[in-house]
């Protein structure tokens, strides 16, 4: 059963244990299982007293594979769906049509289960609007005992939900790779979901890297060790990881081969500067800011230290760059004192 409850971004940690006490728990007591992405608030002291107090197991999902809580992002896009078909003009009123879609959502037949969440919350579907005008024709009618009727309808979901899940395995094993990584391996892992480092997002690497594994967490995600700059959870699932084959010795290149290339001017010859591929990361503030560059052309384990004189030849870079962090801190600002 879903409850489509209205929540700010700027709500703390406090505010969202309150919104789950007033529309989750006061109606279906506490959960065994806590299922959330990493978002600061569910990391926050609160939430860990909470569930260490009332023995909740939490759940975490991998960085960037929403597949981990499929069933709220399957739930999610259903209800943009119904949104996008209830909204005109004004935007604004989502919020006034939650309760009638949660209504819907909830008295509507499930393919997994071929029941609606209340027939299987509470054996049959509440009076709906759309049957208010045949209510008063329906005589009563003997049902068997409520124990009976349960039961039947306990067994028939599982049986539909087994059935399901087997199905969405089978497509799901279609595409999966069977990769295992060991500790100490190094792997490549795509950007498609880290943040950019430069202005334009769709010239970034594909995969970035190599990063060393650090830990195997579970059956299909691994922790890395990422460099302080990356500011994002260190536990990636296996489809967003590559392993990394190093080059045999005889096609590494020396010290002296591997020398940064510099640019050219249009006559061909070169003009002794060389190109920004992207800012990772910054040190101080005002005139005294330093950006720690990776040069085009090099692996980040040669990036240096740069003023700000030393890159007038990529302004959209820094530009960018200044606004990344800009957004960064006022996304720090809105979290409150309990996550700090």
């Amino acid at each position: 059963m879903a409850h489509f409850v209205p929540a700010k971004k700027s709500f703390t940690a406090a505010d969202t244990v309150e919104l789950l006490a007033d529309s989750l728990i006061r109606y279906h007591g506490f959960p065994e299982v806590l299922i959330s992405d990493h978002d600061p608030r569910f990391q926050s002291d609160l939430w860990n007293q909470l569930c260490r107090r009332f023995n909740i197991k939490r759940c975490m999902s991998s960085s960037y594979h929403p597949q981990s809580d499929g069933q709220t992002e399957r739930v999610n896009r259903t209800l943009e769906q119904m949104l996008r078909t209830y909204i005109r003009s004004d935007e604004r009123e989502w919020e006034r049509l939650l309760p009638a879609l949660e209504l819907a959502y909830n008295t509507t037949s499930h393919s997994s289960t071929e029941l609606s969440p209340f027939e299987v919350m509470i054996g049959e579907n509440p009076l709906t609007a759309a049957e208010l005008d045949i209510v008063g024709a329906l005589a009563p009618t003997l049902t068997p005992p409520m124990t009976k009727l349960f039961r039947q309808l306990c067994d028939r979901v599982q049986s539909h939900i087994l059935k399901a899940k087997w199905q969405q395995k089978y497509y799901a094993d279609t595409k999966r790779r069977a990769v295992e990584y060991a500790v100490g391996d190094t792997v490549w892992l795509s950007s498609k979901h880290l943040p950019p480092f430069n202005s334009c997002p769709k010239l970034e690497p594909r995969y970035r890297g190599p990063f060393e594994v650090l830990e195997r967490i579970g059956t299909v995600a691994y922790r890395l060790a990422l460099p302080p700059t990356y500011e994002c959870h260190d536990v990636f699932h296996v489809s967003q990881l590559v392993p990394h084959r190093p080059r045999p010795p005889a096609l590494v290149p020396s010290a002296a081969d591997a020398a940064w290339p510099p640019i050219h001017d249009a006559a061909g010859n070169p003009t002794g500067e060389y190109e920004v591929d992207y800012i990772m990361d910054q040190r101080g503030s005002g005139d005294a800011a330093q950006y720690l560059v990776k040069w085009r052309g090099t692996p980040e384990e040669q990036a240096t230290w740069e003023p700000a004189n030393h890159l007038t030849g990529c302004p959209a870079l820094l530009r960018a760059w200044r606004r990344r962090q800009r957004r960064r801190l006022q996304a720090r600002n809105n979290i409150g004192p309990s996550e700090a």
